[in-house]
C-alpha cells in the first residue's frame, strides 16, 4: 500500500493571514462586551448581581460541554465546502441577533422573567458564536503547519482581535455609553444601551463573514476525512483515545485554574474601572483603546521570544510579567503609593501600563494558542485521526465550566461587601470599594498565577514538533485508507507523554 507523497509545508501570504485573522475581531468584541453584562442588567436594569452572576455562570458551563461535541462533529463532515466552512458560515447571522438581543431586553418583565431572559439570550449567543470560533481555530494546524509560522499566524489573530476589543471599546464607552445631554449618566443610564447592541452585532457579523469567504479558497488544500460508519461504542472509543495526552492535561489544567481568576476579572472589570477608579465612560475607552498600540509590539515580540527561548518558556515569563503590570497599580493605590484620578500623573500612568500590560498579556496568549495547536500533530502521530476541531475546544472544557463558576464569585463579592445597586461612584462609601479590591486582588492574582507555573509540565519544543509534523501526514494517511477501504482502522496507541 503505497502512501501519497507529503505535500511541502506552504505558508500563507501576509494578505490570507489578514483575511483569516480578520474573524477574531468577533472574538474581541465578546471579550471587550462582556464585561459591561453585569453593569448593564444589575445597575441599569435593577436586577439582583447574584442573579445576573448565576445567569451567566450557567451560560458558561453549558457552553463549555457543547463545544467539544461541536468541535467533533465538524472533524468528522464531509462536505463540497469542507469541515469547517459551513459552520462558519451559519453563524453570521445569529451572531448580530444574540448581541442585538442581549441589550435590548423586553419592557415590564418581573426580575424572574429578566433573569430568565439573560439565561436565554446568552446561551442563544454563546451557541452562535461557537458555530464561528470552533471551526476557526481548528483551520490553525493546516493553514500554518511550521513551528514558527503557526505563531506568526496567531500573532495577526491577536491583532485583529485587539482591534476587536478597541472598536467594541469605541461603539461602547467612546460613543453610545458616552456622557452626553442625551445620556448624563453614560454607562449607568439606559439610552444607549439598545442602539450598541446592534452595533457590536454588526462588527461581529462582518468579521465572521470576511474571515469565512476569504479562506473559502483554501478548503481545496484541506484535509476530508473517508467516508466511514462509526457505531456509538467506537466513537467514544476514538474520543477517548484523542483526548488521552499528557501535553493537553497541561493545557486543560492551565486552563482551568485561568478560568476562575478569568470568571471574576471579566465581572468585576468595569466595577473597578467605575468604581475603585471613578473613570467616566471617556477614561475607560482610552485605557482599552491604547492597547491598540500594544497589539503590533506582541505581534512581533511573540514569535521573536518563542523561537529565541522556545514557546514554554516565552509564554511563561510573557505571563508573570503581565500579572505583575496588570494588578501593580491596585496594589499600589490601596497602600497609598499609585495617585488617584484627580491627579495630573494619574491617566499617563494608568496608559503606558495599560499599554505594557497589553504588549505582555497578548504576546503571552498568541504563544500559548500556538502551543495548543502544536498539540493536533502529536495527537495524529498516535490515532491516525486529524482532530483539530475536538482538541482546540478539550482545553476550554473545564477552563470555561470553571470560568462559569468563577462569573458567581462576581456577585458574591458584591453581595459580600453590601454594594449598592444603581449609585453613582460618588455615593458608594470608599471602605466598601476597597474591600472589595482587597477581595479581587490576592483571588485573580493568586489563580493567575498558579495557572502559569502548570505551563512549566507542557513537554513539546519545536524538534518534538518537528517530528511529530513529518510522521503526523502519513499516519492520517494510512488510516484513512483502511477505512476506505472497509478494513479496520489503525488501532491509536495511547499516549501519556513525550518525554
Amino acid at each position: 500500500m503505497s502512501l501519497p507523497a507529503s505535500p511541502a509545508l506552504e505558508r500563507l501570504s501576509v494578505r490570507e493571514k489578514l483575511v483569516y485573522g480578520f474573524g477574531q475581531v468577533s472574538y474581541g468584541v465578546r471579550v471587550q462586551i462582556a464585561g459591561i453584562i453585569l453593569l448593564f442588567y444589575n445597575q441599569v436594569m435593577g436586577l439582583d448581581a447574584a442573579a445576573v452572576s448565576a445567569a451567566i455562570s450557567l451560560s458558561l458551563i453549558i457552553d463549555a460541554f457543547w463545544d467539544p461535541l461541536f468541535g467533533h462533529f465538524s472533524d468528522s463532515m464531509r462536505t463540497k465546502w469542507g469541515r469547517r466552512h459551513p459552520l462558519m458560515y451559519a453563524s453570521v447571522i445569529p451572531v448580530l441577533a444574540g448581541w442585538a438581543m442581549l441589550f435590548n431586553p423586553p419592557h415590564g418583565l418581573s426580575s424572574e422573567m429578566l433573569a430568565a431572559y439573560l439565561l436565554a439570550t446568552l446561551l442563544f449567543l454563546r451557541l452562535a458564536m461557537s458555530f464561528y470560533e470552533i471551526p476557526s481555530r481548528a483551520l490553525i494546524p493546516e493553514l500554518a503547519p511550521d513551528y514558527n509560522d503557526r505563531t506568526v499566524l496567531l500573532s495577526y489573530r491577536y491583532l485583529w482581535e485587539t482591534f476587536g476589543r478597541a472598536a467594541a471599546a469605541f461603539l461602547s464607552f467612546g460613543w453610545f455609553l458616552r456622557e452626553s445631554a442625551a445620556n448624563p449618566e453614560g454607562q449607568l443610564g439606559f439610552a444607549g444601551y439598545s442602539a450598541m447592541g446592534w452595533a457590536v452585532g454588526a462588527l461581529a457579523m462582518v468579521a465572521v463573514l470576511v474571515s469565512a469567504v476569504g479562506t473559502h479558497h483554501k478548503i481545496k488544500s484541506l484535509h476530508l476525512p473517508p467516508k466511514r460508519k462509526v457505531n456509538l461504542r467506537q466513537g467514544f472509543s476514538e474520543l477517548g483515545a484523542s483526548l488521552y495526552n499528557w501535553n493537553l492535561g497541561v493545557a486543560v489544567v492551565a486552563g482551568l485554574i485561568a478560568g476562575i481568576s478569568y470568571g471574576v476579572t471579566s465581572g468585576m472589570y468595569v466595577y473597578i474601572s467605575t468604581y475603585f477608579w471613578q473613570l467616566p465612560s471617556s477614561s475607560i475607552f482610552q485605557l482599552v483603546l491604547v492597547e491598540v498600540i500594544a497589539a503590533p509590539f506582541a505581534a512581533f515580540l511573540a514569535p521573536w521570544l518563542s523561537k529565541r527561548w522556545g514557546k514554554k518558556w516565552a509564554c511563561v515569563g510573557l505571563f508573570m510579567a503581565s500579572v505583575l503590570t496588570n494588578n501593580g497599580p491596585i496594589l499600589l493605590r490601596l497602600l497609598g503609593f499609585f495617585p488617584g484620578a484627580d491627579s495630573d500623573l494619574f491617566m499617563p500612568l494608568m496608559l503606558a501600563d495599560r499599554v505594557v500590560t497589553g504588549i505582555f498579556g497578548t504576546g503571552g496568549f498568541i504563544i500559548v494558542t500556538s502551543m495548543i495547536a502544536d498539540i493536533t500533530e502529536e495527537s495524529a502521530v498516535k490515532t491516525g485521526r486529524r482532530s483539530e476541531g475536538l482538541l482546540s475546544t478539550a482545553d476550554g472544557v473545564m477552563r470555561n465550566a470553571v470560568t462559569g463558576l468563577g462569573a458567581l464569585i462576581p456577585g458574591v463579592l458584591l453581595t459580600a461587601v453590601a454594594f449598592p445597586i444603581g449609585s453613582a461612584p460618588a455615593e458608594v462609601p470608599a471602605e466598601i470599594v476597597r474591600k472589595l479590591a482587597w477581595y479581587y486582588l490576592p483571588l485573580t492574582s493568586g489563580m493567575s498565577t498558579l495557572s502559569i507555573l502548570v505551563w512549566l509540565f507542557y513537554r513539546i519544543d519545536r524538534q518534538q514538533h518537528e517530528a511529530n509534523l513529518a510522521k503526523a501526514q502519513d499516519a492520517v494517511a494510512l488510516r484513512d485508507m483502511a477505512a476506505e477501504g472497509g478494513g479496520e482502522p489503525v488501532a491509536p496507541t495511547p499516549m501519556g507523554g513525550t518525554g
